[in-house]
């Protein structure tokens, strides 16, 4: 039998990939993205002009002219710049249903039994146009190595952990921007524990008898990791202060970093500040009976893979790299950066299920039983089966 479906990455599969998730025609309608079909018949062309113009990397005029020659449309540079103006809405309920997509699956654990999340945020500034300053929210899924969320706001909506969707169940990993009470009562309102990185003076530190706790007076004096139960006001659950030296190459480096930060903003150094540097302070929820002190700062340790997933679509996919400083037309290129990105994810892992011997990839059961010789393979020198 004959396989009709669309070759993996070519625009066929990409509108078939979309359109299972989400009707075009009508999220255009519904967003005015496509009031009149004179030129532009249907929401797929209008996303295929968005995706030519943004990670096509093609300017208004080119674009134009590409969508002549493919035989998507015929318009003027004007004209496509009318239409990408209007999509903006349009593109992020495709990357909203995209995500939300990713989110209905079966949750991949990261770290043992646990489904890890690391949230971030990130500002896209173009080195062209300095003016231009959008910030991107993202959570990210370490299990399966890619976004599981991406919010784009402009820089005013600061870093929060509610900007992305937080899963029941999870445990989310985040950084210092995120160490303030409002983010611990939303993580636990969700049914969801935390490990959040913390500074010195960040958050006010109860001990059990509500009177204040100094970080640094709980330092560890052999260099191994140590750990009290503090408490947060407005927080009802008890927490865990974790704290752990860094390695001195790392201590040096940190301390010379926050030395030049101050220096850059003619600030007096705190001496405080500079001990402080020399170690990693992790405030948690996690119970210590399931949870060691160990086990929560390897949980944190994946969180370097959200840092690499920024990367990857500021090197890779040029998201910072704005042609323009119109606000609409910046958002819906944006757009349809971070939409070619979840794509390109997708297509990613598509190919790593694929096999070249035309059965499914093994899992890692397959494999595992493999090794421990619980499988029968046929004999190796078998009679040809007969044709």
């Amino acid at each position: 039998m004959q396989d009709t479906s669309p070759p993996i990455g070519s625009w066929e599969w990409l509108v078939a990939h979309i359109k299972a998730v989400v009707d075009l025609d009508v999220v255009a309608r519904e967003t005015g993205a496509l009031v009149r079909r004179n030129k532009v018949r249907d929401g797929e062309q209008l996303c295929r002009l968005a995706l030519m113009y943004g990670p096509g990397g093609l300017s208004l005029r080119g674009t134009a002219a590409l969508a002549e020659e493919v035989g998507v449309t015929s318009l003027s540079d004007k004209a496509v710049l009318g239409r990408l103006r209007k999509c903006a809405p349009m593109l992020e309920r495709i990357l909203s249903a995209l995500l939300a997509a990713r989110g209905a699956q079966a949750p991949a654990c990261a770290a043992g039994d646990l489904e890890l999340s690391l949230v971030d945020g990130s500002l896209i500034c173009s080195s062209r146009r300095r003016n231009v300053t959008w910030r991107l929210h993202a959570s990210y899924d370490p299990g399966r190595g890619r976004f599981c969320d991406l919010v784009l706001t402009d820089n005013k909506l600061a870093e929060r952990i509610e900007r992305t969707r937080i899963r029941s169940g999870s445990v989310v990993v985040a950084d210092r921007g995120y160490a303030r009470v409002r983010d611990f009562q939303a993580v636990l309102a969700d049914r969801a524990d935390f490990v959040t990185r913390i500074g010195w003076r960040a958050v006010r530190l109860l001990d059990a008898d509500g009177k204040p706790c100094d970080p640094l007076s709980e330092l560890p004096r052999d260099g191994r990791p140590c750990e009290r139960v503090v408490r947060v006001a407005g927080v009802a659950q008890p927490l865990r202060l974790i704290i752990a030296p860094l390695p001195p190459e790392k201590a040096t480096a940190q301390r010379k970093k926050v030395a030049r930060k101050a220096s850059k903003k003619s600030h007096r150094l705190d001496p405080r500040t500079t001990q402080a540097a020399g170690y990693l302070m992790l405030l948690t929820s996690l119970p210590a009976a399931q949870h060691s002190s160990e086990a929560v700062l390897s949980i944190y340790r994946n969180r370097w893979q959200i840092e690499l997933g920024f990367k990857r679509l500021k090197s890779l996919g040029d998201i910072d790299g704005l042609p323009t400083a119109d606000p609409d037309l910046t958002r819906a290129w944006l757009l349809a950066h971070l939409i070619a990105a979840v794509l390109t994810e997708d297509l990613a892992h598509q190919i790593l299920d694929f096999s070249p011997c035309g059965r499914p990839a093994q899992t890692a059961l397959d494999l595992a039983d493999l090794e421990a010789g619980t499988r029968h393979d046929p004999p190796r020198h078998s009679p040809p089966a007969a044709h």
